[in-house]
């Protein structure tokens, strides 16, 4: 398509070629029409004129027969009174053998015609004969040859009364000399010569106009083309780097002079939450929050790279980035601004963030499993001698009350040292082919007498595309058991809890999200919840949520907890697709 569409550039030049030449051959072609048209008028006025003068000539010597033949003065004599007009150029009678008997002009010197006597048959056979020669000068004439025989007759044009036997052997005698005569006439050629050469250096200039106009009008549309060649560049290279900007895994801003913003890809608008539109032109303090005048004018100077700054949001969250800046020069190497390279870190801070965590609850994990170890053996001994004083103690009332609270509290700091002992020593997986749907409507009947005792309502929406998982069924039963009683004790009486199962291609793997309507958690303690011993409920022990991140980061997952505008909590389990 693009080779067409270049082709297709160069058919206006190759049209105006075809022009400027049609239009050169109509110019030539009319212009030798006219030139041909104009000759064709001239011989037909020329032959005219000349059958008129010759006639002239033939009826003077009818009228007035010479009185010797060949009376060369007298006929010389007729020829100048007959050849007065300024256009002939010649009259002359010629004989037979083509010598020149009489002439306008002085017969010194001339030649004898030659070619008389197949002129003599011509003229025989058409009674007149045209032809262009060229006089002893070089100028070119038109010539008239007419025999002069024809003219002269038996009977001469006089009266009958001045008719005399003498006169009539005189014309006899003048008849007999003109057997072989022949007349020719020439005129001058200058005039069609100088409309004919007009005609030509009109048509020449006519050609060097068009020719001018054509070449000026080629140029000017290889100048367009060019310009049109060059544009289409320049703007399919600018469509191309806007998309390479555009397609950018970070951040790409430029600055003016003055600091404000001139271009912005979409993933800085994406990482600040802002319109393309409205951010240019702004100050980069009012779009990127203020304080970063310091690095602006050290980025002036020279080159910074990756230096670790918080920029703020219009979602009015704090971004952490890493920026490289460079200062933007001209081909004159003056100042144009600023083009700074933004990385987001929030990703590698909250990598760094899980790091130290992780090993926070390792070493955490390790001293609690040691303590909970050297708190069980004598916990055991505790809870023998409770149970046996609230067996020693029945029927007694006071006594039976507080043995079987120091039973009870054994059990439940046992259990506590149970899950204590489970996070810090997380339990290999035997991962196998499960279904999510099984697992959660099976984590739903253990606790459905709790739902139906507050009269909780459960609403279940399940993807049809799941794509399959193997997991350890009994830890993912353990940590959505998990998620489901936190929620169980979130939500009021007659509350709601929401279970989805959703597909995410992009990750390729499956999204839980376990939501419910009740008090829900604030922002602030969001990042806290999955730590050991950290809990907002009241009797909770706050190794649920830890528990679950553990078994959910086993399998390659991540746990996420999120606030509802309406209220209540979200808590999304991503597990990667088989396994």
């Amino acid at each position: 398509m693009a080779a067409k569409g270049d082709k297709s550039l160069y058919l206006p030049a190759l049209l105006i070629v075809a022009t400027v030449f049609l239009l050169l051959l109509v110019i030539a072609l009319s212009t030798y029409r006219n030139m041909d048209r104009e000759r064709q008028r001239m011989e037909e006025s020329l032959l005219r004129d000349g059958r008129v003068i010759l006639y002239s000539l033939a009826a003077a010597l009818q009228a007035e027969p010479p009185r010797e033949i060949p009376d060369s003065r007298r006929l010389n004599r007729f020829l100048a009174d007959i050849g007065r007009d300024t256009d002939i150029r010649t009259l002359s009678i010629i004989d037979g053998e083509g010598r020149i008997v009489a002439s306008l002009l002085s017969q010194d010197g001339e030649q004898p015609i030659r070619g008389g006597a197949s002129l003599n048959l011509l003229l025989r056979e058409k009674g007149i004969v045209t032809r262009y020669g060229y006089d002893r000068t070089g100028e070119r004439v038109f010539e008239i040859i007419q025999p002069l025989r024809p003219l002269f007759s038996s009977t001469p044009l006089l009266p009958g009364r001045q008719k005399a036997e003498g006169e009539g052997a005189q014309t006899e005698s003048l008849n007999r000399w003109s057997q072989d005569k022949i007349m020719m006439l020439s005129f001058h050629q200058q005039v069609f010569e100088t409309a004919r050469k007009a005609d030509i250096h009109h048509i020449i200039l006519m050609g060097a106009i068009l020719i001018i106009l054509g070449a000026g009008t080629f140029y000017f549309i290889f100048i367009v083309q060019k310009y049109y060649l060059v544009d289409r560049t320049l703007g399919q290279m600018k469509s191309y780097l806007e998309n390479v900007v555009d397609s950018m895994a970070d951040g790409l801003i430029s600055l003016d002079n003055q600091g404000r913003i001139v271009t912005m890809n979409r993933q800085a608008a994406a990482m600040f939450g802002v319109q393309l539109e409205t951010a240019q032109g702004q100050p980069f303090g009012e779009v990127l929050g203020e304080g970063n005048e310091p690095f602006l004018e050290a980025a002036r100077v020279a080159v910074i790279r990756d230096q670790e700054l918080d920029l703020g949001s219009r979602r009015g969250e704090t971004v952490p980035v890493a920026l490289s800046a460079a200062p933007l020069k001209d081909e004159r190497g003056e100042d144009m601004g600023l083009v700074i390279l933004i990385r987001d870190r929030r990703e590698i801070r909250e990598l760094k963030e899980n790091i130290r965590r992780s090993e926070r609850l390792a070493s955490l994990g390790r001293l609690a499993a040691g303590v909970a170890h050297e708190i069980r053996n004598p916990l055991s001994s505790i809870r023998g001698f409770a149970q046996f004083f609230l067996n020693r103690f029945r029927g007694q009332p006071e006594e039976e009350e507080y043995a079987g609270i120091m039973v009870k509290e054994v059990d439940r700091l046992n259990r506590v040292i149970t899950e204590l002992l489970d996070f810090a020593r997380p339990r290999e997986l035997h991962r196998e082919p499960a279904s999510l749907p099984k697992i959660i409507d099976y984590d739903l009947q253990l606790l459905a007498m709790e739902l139906a005792a507050k009269k909780v309502v459960v609403e279940k929406k399940y993807a049809d595309d799941l794509p399959p998982v193997q997991v350890d069924q009994e830890q993912i039963s353990q940590a959505l058991l998990n998620l489901l009683l936190n929620a169980l004790d979130a939500v009021e009486e007659g509350g709601k809890i929401f279970i989805g199962l959703y597909a995410e291609p992009r990750r390729r793997g499956i999204d839980i999200m376990v939501a419910d309507n009740g008090r829900g958690i604030p922002p602030e303690d969001r990042e806290k919840v999955f730590e050991p011993f950290y809990s907002t409920k009241r009797k909770g022990t706050g190794l649920g949520l830890a528990i679950v991140n553990q078994i959910v980061e086993g399998h390659g997952g991540e746990v996420k907890v999120e606030g509802r505008a309406e209220g209540g909590t979200v808590v999304i389990v991503s597990l990667p697709a088989g396994g």
